[in-house]
């Protein structure tokens, strides 16, 4: 089989400094490299790179007699690389060329060896030389700097080079990369070694760094035991910093949405209380008032429901991009299945190796859940953040230092990030399970009398918060009685069916299942506490919240005197057999499961 040399194709984001790496690897490498001059519809000897300029005319004409190896178009030029470069490469020389990552899948498919450069620096890098130039605003320079390329194909060779010091450092880097790339083993070796041997030592990487693991990684260039290794190392020390630059870094494999909108507004909660279902109420109070709130959320994947089960119940959550802006311009809102819109494909291979190995990821997780709002398009994100003996964060120092990394990460993604610590040692709301809570939702835009007072306290609270990210507000406790009014009128209600109707409403809302078994007090006394997780277990048994009907109806609170034989809780389920499942878990080692613990009289 011949040998041929290998194409590299450099790319990166605008201030990366690619032509004055190109420029200074010219100088130093020997004639086994061969440096592409381009082929661009502007004048020879303007301002920029030595290409050579032609007319549109000409462009075209060559275009048409195959003298280009490929074309393509930006900044309202066309540039093209000469189908020479072939011979070059015939004759076992390495072609280096400045070119956009809408070319990569088209000449990945024509060239025997062929390899990306990513070349690529922090943000604040990025700024910083953009404005030195001279030629754009300072809100250019933003929007410049905001973008996020297209994401590499699978399967294509990629070098990330990290140009984030010195010309000298770079063009070093640079060099080496295109000497590694050449070598004929080269193929497939994660060029990130180097990063990823760092961290085992417990050495912090760098925005350049994580990207250039990330890419590695997604590509499937290193072993499932080699990303153990780095996400244990990653999971035991990720200083705040890091944290930074990984969110940073997860940003450069999406295109950010751009909502053209003054604020966008977000919310996240960290999970782990059963029943707090207030994302349904604080989307409508928010949409009511008229900030934008294109919410996406996850399905339940260790509890009883997500919020994108419990909106099922009523209305389509499977939402493509078009249709969560269709949503947001009829309704200023939506509540859907973010498995369409913001999935990451780093998710799915770090997912695979955390969840199983339960590594503590919380820190790795805010960079996954900022990165992802950021984008998602938001502009301003509230975090909800419970802590409690059942959740995620055992006490409230754990939660608010959390929270302080949270808005600490979102000013390094040009976020307003507010996080609140939440008492989150028992339920809230009663219903546990998607039908269940969804009809704690309508009782509470309702303004039920019966409708639960701490699903409703909460819900207005966070609503509060969110409007009150508004200048105009002014206050939480301005944002707090503007919600509340919004909830007392009805606009509320009005908000939450047009998102619905936006969205596409079921033809037969989901109902609690019809099957139902009490769950009685074995004892008389008072409700000491009740256990969110063993309810949570209870509530799976029966089905939930893949049967959206199942799950646990309660009916007492903490401190609530009962009876010996007082029913505590109700089980829901959609067929006999798990009922009995669910009863069965309710009465396993006697005092209800110790779900509801109960002090003796």
């Amino acid at each position: 089989m011949k040998t041929t040399g290998t194409f590299f194709f450099v790319v990166g984001p605008s201030g990366a400094g690619k032509d004055s790496l190109i420029d200074g690897a010219r100088a130093m490498l020997d004639d086994g490299y061969v440096f592409a001059r381009r082929v661009i519809t502007r004048p020879g000897g303007s301002a920029g790179e030595d290409h050579e300029g032609v007319s549109e005319s000409e462009f075209v004409r060559r275009q048409r007699c195959g003298e280009f190896l490929v074309t393509w178009n930006a900044h309202e030029l066309s540039y093209g690389l000469p189908s020479s470069l072939m011979l070059e490469l015939d004759r076992g020389r390495n072609v280096v060329a400045n070119g956009s990552r809408g070319a990569i899948a088209e000449l990945a498919a024509r060239l025997p060896r062929f390899v990306v450069v990513l070349v690529t620096a922090p943000k604040d890098v990025l700024a910083r030389r953009i404005a030195a130039r001279g030629r754009e605003s300072g809100e250019q320079v933003a929007r410049r700097v905001s973008r996020t390329g297209t994401p590499l194909p699978p399967h294509v060779s990629c070098i990330t080079v990290p140009n984030d010091s010195t010309l000298e450092a770079g063009t070093a880097r640079f060099i080496e990369a295109l000497r590694h790339g050449a070598a004929p083993s080269a193929a497939g070796r994660p060029a990130s070694r180097a990063n990823l041997m760092a961290k085992l030592r417990g050495e912090p990487l760098n925005e350049a760094a994580y990207v250039a693991v990330l890419q590695d990684a997604i590509a499937g260039r290193y072993t499932r035991a080699e990303l153990t290794d780095f996400l244990v190392a990653a999971t035991r020390m990720l200083t705040d910093d890091e944290v930074v630059a990984l969110a940073r870094a997860r940003t450069a494999f999406t295109p950010r949405i751009d909502w053209d909108e003054p604020l966008v507004v977000d919310k996240h909660s960290m999970g782990g209380v059963p029943g707090s279902r207030i994302t349904l109420i604080v989307v409508p109070i928010v949409a009511a008032y008229g900030l934008a709130m294109p919410k996406t959320s996850s399905r339940a994947i260790t509890s009883a429901a997500g919020t994108a089960d419990a909106m099922e119940t009523l209305a389509r959550v499977d939402l493509a991009p078009e249709e969560v802006r269709r949503c947001v311009a009829q309704a200023r809102a939506c509540i859907a299945w973010n498995g369409r819109l913001n999935h990451s494909v780093i998710d799915d291979v770090m997912n695979a190796i955390t969840l199983p190995l339960r590594l503590d990821s919380r820190r790795w997780s805010v960079a996954s859940i900022l990165s992802k709002k950021y984008t998602a398009g938001a502009t301003h994100v509230i975090v909800d953040l419970p802590y409690g003996p059942q959740t995620k964060l055992a006490t409230r120092a754990d939660a608010e230092a959390l929270g302080a990394l949270f808005e600490q990460v979102g000013e390094g993604l040009g976020l307003h990030v507010r996080a609140l610590a939440t008492d989150g040692s028992r339920p809230i709301g009663r219903g546990v399970g998607p039908a269940l809570e969804v009809r704690d939702v309508r009782l509470v835009l309702d303004n039920a009398p019966d409708a639960p007072a701490d699903l409703r306290e909460k819900a207005l609270r966070f609503a509060g918060e969110i409007i009150a990210f508004d200048p105009q507000v002014g206050s939480s406790e301005r944002g707090m009685q503007i919600a509340a009014a919004l909830l007392n009128e009805g606009k509320a209600k009005a908000a939450f069916d047009r998102i619905a109707a936006a969205q596409g409403i079921r033809a037969e809302p989901v109902v609690a299942g019809a099957y139902t078994q009490l769950v009685a007090a074995d004892a008389q006394g008072r409700v000491k506490s009740i256990d969110g997780l063993q309810i949570s277990a209870v509530a799976r048994a029966a089905g939930a919240p893949v049967d959206a009907g199942a799950g646990v109806d309660m009916l007492c609170t903490s401190g609530t005197k009962v009876v010996q034989g007082q029913p505590l809780y109700r089980i829901h389920a959609g067929c006999a057999e798990a009922l009995d499942a669910a009863a069965a878990l309710a009465r396993a080692g006697g005092a209800c499961c110790q779900a509801v613990r109960i002090d003796p009289d």
